[in-house]
């Protein structure tokens, strides 16, 4: 649009100077002012022409920083999604790493005590297990005194 009216500026500056020039009844007289006055004419062209390249370049500049800024959004976006989702995955495992610990802390409840083992070992140590006798050592000992036995039975007679 600012193109569009600068063209229509241009082309206005351009008529008005054109008429003006055409209009001039005493060329020699006005010749040097119409000069001069073209000159102002070219340099105002001039300068709004630079002024016109100036404003596209901040518009391209503009929407260079908007479209990056856009792309910042969205990533920007994306990552907090991802560390939200992240976080609540550190919260889920907290809180079964809590409930485990309660469930250790509750079955440690439960554990014998230090005093309760040493009560233990003083029994084991009178009753002295070790001498007991196992089921297959008693089999073997039946089986060998039986064989004794026969053996002396058959020895008498």
């Amino acid at each position: 649009m600012a193109e569009d009216n600068s063209q229509f500026s241009q082309g206005t500056i351009g008529q008005q100077v054109t008429d003006a020039q055409a209009q001039d009844p005493n060329p020699n007289v006005q010749n040097g002012e119409s000069a001069q006055l073209a000159g102002i004419i070219s340099d105002l062209d001039r300068r709004i022409r630079m002024l016109e390249e100036r404003y596209g370049n901040l518009r391209k500049k503009l929407q260079l920083t908007d479209q990056n800024l856009i792309e910042s959004e969205r990533s920007f976006g994306k990552e907090l999604r991802t560390f939200s989702a992240d976080i609540l995955e550190l919260k889920r495992s907290i809180t079964d790493f809590d409930e485990k610990v309660t469930i250790f802390g509750s079955e440690m409840e439960n554990v014998a005590q230090k005093t309760d083992l040493k009560v233990l070992e003083k029994y084991l140590a009178m009753w002295n297990p070790q001498m007991y006798v196992t089921r297959t050592e008693l089999k073997e000992y039946l089986k060998n005194k039986d064989a004794l036995s026969k053996n002396k039975g058959d020895k008498e007679e």
